[in-house]
């Protein structure tokens, strides 16, 4: 997590961040491990720090190391800048995880909202992400039930 701001960022700000992941990349790098940076939309959490998904990709393109990777937020992506089906291509070689939730009141996949999930998983898959993905949704009334859709969908937990 990049942490909130009370001010507008400044360069200040982004290079404490760059500065930080260096050093956290280091660790990775010697651990064998990926970390992961996650952009989140101002909508729901104002003044985060990371709301923007070019300065994450230009972020890890400047750290250059295969152990830090694009935490994509299919929810946060929809709220921060949409056009799912192209980012997903663009930021392709980036992708370390994925999460999945409705646009945009967070809840299940397969509830309404501006999300053809359907549509996106195939689009996920198609972009050459193969790996798990994670569900962060408030369901609309509770777990079991709100994990119904993945069957519906083709999938197993």
């Amino acid at each position: 997590m990049s942490g909130k701001l009370e001010n507008p960022p400044t360069n200040e700000h982004r290079d404490t961040f760059i500065s930080n992941l260096k050093y956290a990349v280091k660790q990775l790098e010697t651990e064998g491990i990926i970390g992961v940076i996650e952009p989140i939309n101002n909508y729901s959490l104002p003044g985060y720090f990371l709301n923007d998904y070019k300065f994450a990709i230009d972020t890890i393109k400047a750290i250059g190391s295969d152990n830090l990777k694009l935490m994509v937020d299919i929810f946060h992506m929809q709220m921060i800048c949409g056009n799912i089906s192209n980012n997903l291509k663009d930021f392709a070689p980036y992708i370390g995880h994925v999460q999945i939730a409705q646009a945009p009141n967070r809840n299940e996949p397969c509830t309404d909202g501006e999300l053809n999930y359907q549509f996106i998983l195939n689009q996920i898959n198609e972009s050459g992400y193969h790996d798990f993905i994670g569900l962060e949704y408030k369901p609309l009334t509770n777990t079991a039930e709100g994990l119904k859709w993945i069957k519906n969908f083709g999938y197993e937990l």
